[in-house]
C-alpha cells in the first residue's frame, strides 16, 4: 500500500538519496543516458555515432536518431551477441570503427558504449586511443551507464564535454559561442535576436545549430554563452584548454536573476540592452501582477517539464500557488537556493522521483490541487478537479520571454470560460 508518509518532505531533502519514490516499481519510468546523447548528438552536422549495445539500445537510438536528422542517417548499430558478452567485442569494435571511417569518411567520429559493455568492463578508451594513432578523424567516447544514473541529462552532458576533442586552438575575436541550446530556431529566441542586433557575431550554436568545421573553430569566440546547464561542464573545458570565458544565462524566470544575467552580458561584450529591454520587463510586471490576483492560495503538483524543478516551483509560488508535491529527477547543485527560498516562504511539499506517476494518482482526491505542471492524462485530472499544464512549447526561450509565456499560458487556461478542452492542457513537443 503507497501512502504519502513514505516520501521525504522538502525540509528532510539534503541529498539527492533523501529523495524517494511511491514504489520501487517505477512507471513509465526515465529515460537512460543514451537517450541524451541522441538528444545532442543527432543534431550535429557530419558527425557519425556508433552505439555499442543490446539490440534494444541501438535500435532505439537510431530510430530517434533517423527522425530528429529527416532521413539522414548517422547512426550505426554495433549489436552485441552472447558470445561478445563473454569473450568481449573489443577487437570487432576496432574493425567496424576503421570500416566505418574508410566507407563514410566522417569529420569526426562518437563511440556510445551502453551498460552492457560497461558492466563486463569493456575498454573503449583504450580502443580509440590505438586507433588515433591510425586514424587522422577524431575520435569520441562517451560512456552511457543506467546503472549510474536516474536520468538522461548526464549523457547530454558527457556527449557535449566530448566535444571539445573536436576544437583546435585559434586566435579570439570579438565572438560569441550559445553552448546548450538544443531546440530548432534558436535565432528566434530573445537572446539571440537582441545579440544579432547590436552586431555581435554568433560564431556557432551548440548542438542544434553547428558541423564538426564549426565546431573546430569554436575557439575562436572571445565568449562562450551557456543556455543550459548541459554545457556547462563543456564551457569550463574550453575555458581551461582555450582560456575562453564564459556566462551562464539558463532557462531563469525571476525578473532579478534574468536582469542580473543581462548586465553580466553588457559588462562582457560592451553593448547597452536598457532600451531594448524595457518593453519586456513592463510585459512581465503587468504579467506578474495579474497572476498574483489570480492564483493566490491554488494548490499545485509539479510533474515532468523541461524545466529546473525548484527554479520554476519557487516562481510559481511567488505567483501565489502553493506546492504540495514536487516530482524531481535528481538534486542539482543549482537547486540549493530555490529550495531554501521555498522553505524561507513557509513551504514543505512532499518530494518524490519524476516518471512515477502510477502510485501517485490515488492521492489526487487527498492533495486536492487545482493545477498540474507537466505530463499526464488529461482525462484523469480533469476528472480530479485540476487544470493542466505543460511547459514544452516555451523550452527553446531565453531571457524575458521565457516567463512571460508561462505566464500568459496559465493566465489563459485559468481565464477562459466554459473551456471544451480536455483538462486545460497546453504544450508543444521538445
Amino acid at each position: 500500500m503507497y501512502t504519502l508518509e513514505s516520501l521525504n518532505r522538502l525540509q528532510a531533502i539534503e541529498v539527492d538519496q533523501d529523495i524517494k519514490s511511491l514504489s520501487h516499481a517505477v512507471f513509465p519510468g526515465t529515460h537512460c543516458p543514451l537517450f541524451g546523447v541522441a538528444l545532442s548528438a543527432s543534431y550535429i552536422k557530419n558527425l557519425v555515432v556508433v552505439v555499442v549495445g543490446t539490440s534494444e539500445c541501438t535500435y532505439y537510438t537510431k530510430n530517434f536518431a533517423y527522425h530528429r536528422q529527416k532521413g539522414r542517417d548517422r547512426v550505426y548499430s554495433l549489436v552485441l551477441e552472447d558470445q561478445h558478452v563473454i569473450l568481449g567485442a573489443v577487437e570487432q569494435v576496432e574493425a567496424a570503427i576503421l570500416e566505418i571511417i574508410e566507407i563514410e569518411q566522417p569529420e569526426a567520429l562518437m563511440l556510445v558504449s551502453t551498460c552492457v559493455p560497461e558492466v563486463i568492463g569493456e575498454d573503449y578508451a583504450g580502443a580509440l586511443h590505438s586507433l588515433k594513432a591510425k586514424v587522422k578523424t577524431p575520435l569520441l567516447l562517451v560512456q552511457t551507464e543506467h546503472f549510474k544514473s536516474n536520468s538522461h541529462i548526464p549523457g547530454m552532458q558527457q556527449a557535449m564535454k566530448s566535444l571539445v576533442d573536436v576544437m583546435v586552438a585559434s586566435q579570439q575575436n570579438q565572438s560569441v559561442n550559445i553552448l546548450g541550446h538544443r531546440q530548432g530556431d534558436a535565432h528566434q529566441t530573445e537572446l539571440v535576436k537582441l545579440l544579432s542586433k547590436h552586431q555581435v557575431a554568433i560564431k556557432t550554436i551548440i548542438p542544434s545549430m553547428c558541423s564538426i568545421d564549426e565546431l573546430k573553430t569554436a575557439t575562436s569566440a572571445s565568449l562562450n554563452i551557456v543556455t543550459d546547464m548541459i554545457a556547462l561542464d563543456l564551457a569550463q573545458e574550453m575555458q581551461k584548454r582555450f582560456a575562453i570565458d564564459y556566462l551562464s544565462f539558463d532557462k531563469q524566470l525571476k525578473q532579478a536573476t534574468i536582469a542580473e544575467n543581462y548586465q553580466l552580458l553588457q559588462q562582457k561584450l560592451g553593448i547597452d540592452l536598457q532600451a531594448d529591454l524595457a518593453a519586456p520587463i513592463a510585459e512581465y510586471q503587468k504579467l506578474y501582477a495579474l497572476c498574483q490576483q489570480q492564483f493566490k492560495g491554488m494548490k499545485l503538483i509539479y510533474g515532468n517539464t523541461p524545466m529546473m524543478a525548484f527554479e520554476t516551483v519557487d516562481f510559481l509560488s511567488d505567483l501565489g500557488m502553493i506546492p504540495e508535491f514536487i516530482q524531481v529527477r535528481q538534486l542539482y547543485e543549482q537547486d540549493q537556493p530555490y529550495k531554501a527560498n521555498l522553505l524561507a516562504k513557509g513551504f514543505n511539499p512532499y518530494v518524490s522521483r519524476i516518471a512515477n506517476i502510477a502510485p501517485l494518482r490515488q492521492f489526487y482526491k487527498v492533495i486536492k490541487a487545482q493545477l498540474y505542471v507537466g505530463h499526464e492524462s488529461p482525462v484523469l485530472l480533469k476528472e480530479n478537479g485540476m487544470k493542466q499544464i505543460a511547459f514544452d512549447a516555451h523550452a527553446q526561450k531565453i531571457g524575458y520571454e521565457l516567463p512571460i509565456a508561462m505566464m500568459q499560458d496559465l493566465l489563459k487556461i485559468f481565464t477562459q470560460s466554459n473551456s471544451k478542452s480536455t483538462g486545460g492542457m497546453m504544450h508543444g513537443s521538445m
